[in-house]
């Protein structure tokens, strides 16, 4: 991401793209007290800066058949850069793992799963997980509930 400053009008369109990715840009643009012209050029700066990352529709996994989800904690057999890549590279193949995070602490990383139940789970962790060169061991904790899901970064006035 670039260098540069956000003003209280680039962070009130941050705020509202986050909530509707497909808001107009003459309604965006209402909304700020901007000009059409000028809001959309201010989005697109917002995106060439690095600001916006992309836009994406977030879909359902209840609707696509994936209400499972699984938090994993991977060790690595040896915590070297060309394990912890190679670890990486595969776990970014895989369709079913949706975020996968190095961390500190006794854990090398945390990652998140989809699953259509439980047995789809076990079939991802003994085909995936048991056979990945570099895990040394792996704890999976199966979620009951979320209380909370959202993608939105809190957008701080300054």
């Amino acid at each position: 991401m670039q260098s540069f400053t956000l003003d209280a009008i680039d962070r009130r369109i941050l705020r509202i793209l986050q909530r509707d990715s497909l808001i107009a840009n003459q309604d965006l643009a209402q909304e700020v007290g901007l000009s059409p012209p000028a809001c959309l050029k201010r989005v697109r700066r917002l995106r060439s800066t690095g600001a916006i990352r992309r836009t994406v529709s977030i879909l359902s996994p209840d609707a696509l058949g994936y209400p499972l989800t699984t938090v994993i904690r991977v060790k690595l057999a040896l915590p070297i850069v060309e394990a912890a890549k190679s670890f990486e590279a595969a776990m970014a193949e895989q369709p079913r793992v949706f975020q996968c995070m190095m961390v500190a602490g006794d854990f090398d990383y945390i990652l998140l799963v989809r699953s259509r139940d439980v047995g789809d789970y076990q079939a991802f962790a003994r085909g995936v997980l048991a056979v990945t060169p570099g895990i040394q061991s792996y704890a999976s904790e199966i979620v009951l509930t979320v209380t909370k899901d959202t993608t939105e970064i809190p957008v701080d006035d300054r």
